[in-house]
């Protein structure tokens, strides 16, 4: 069975994938919201509840309705982003739109790690404790976007005796290295399309250039050359 490429975005260093199709104006609206949600709750750790909680509230503010959230706590073992949202998105995703994630996490690992949008990633996926004996604190947040206009968002945090890279998206982190049980977040969301064209114009006067520096789209090599991402 064929399917069709994922449309892939780093937004200020995490990752955002649409399935299906949507219009420019949609995806345009769902990155540049969650750009500005962003931008608001970085004044917060990257890996604390309170960011977490003021990125969602922002978004509240921009439309998007929350249908559902859940935070859980998982048992020590061996970690990786997919292994861990895959339970949560299974419910919300068909089949083939699970297949296209995997594509599209594959996808990402290969591009060239001095790549800007690579670098935003890497910079964002994890965080340093500065600590002795080191720590990293693994805290990616990951957007889906079903091909219904369902916005899945899912977190994970653990802390790690390691530094990571991009092989965390699919390949399994050996549980000796893991230090402590991973926290997941599922933020349930759709966005109130009609409410949020009121203030469109508005969002994209207030990111200005953010809009250029801190938004990349990931553009499959095949289609593409992949160094001027």
């Amino acid at each position: 069975m064929l399917y069709s490429t994922p449309d892939t975005y780093i937004v200020d260093g995490t990752i955002t994938i649409f399935l299906g199709s949507h219009s420019e104006t949609f995806k345009q609206d769902i990155l540049y919201s969650s750009l500005l949600g962003h931008l608001t709750s970085n004044s917060h750790s990257i890996a604390s509840n309170t960011w977490m909680s003021t990125y969602k509230k922002t978004l509240g503010t921009l439309f998007w309705v929350t249908k559902s959230t859940a935070t859980q706590l998982i048992k020590k073992q061996s970690a990786s982003i997919l292994k861990f949202a895959e339970p949560t998105l299974s419910a919300h995703l068909s089949t083939a739109e699970l297949k296209e994630l995997t594509v599209a996490l594959g996808i990402i690992k290969n591009f060239p790690k001095n790549s800007d949008a690579i670098a935003a990633l890497l910079n964002r996926i994890q965080l340093d404790n500065d600590s002795q004996p080191s720590i990293t604190t693994v805290c990616p947040l990951l957007t889906v976007i079903s091909a219904n206009k369902t916005v899945i968002s899912f977190r994970l945090v653990f802390d790690t005796s390691h530094p990571v890279d991009l092989a965390i998206l699919d390949e399994e982190l050996s549980q000796k290295v893991v230090l402590n049980g991973p926290q997941t977040t599922q933020w349930l969301t759709y966005l109130a399309e009609d409410k949020y064209a009121s203030m469109r114009n508005k969002i994209i006067e207030k990111l200005g250039s953010k809009i250029q520096t801190n938004l990349y789209h990931l553009t499959p090599p095949e289609d593409a050359d992949i160094r001027n991402v």
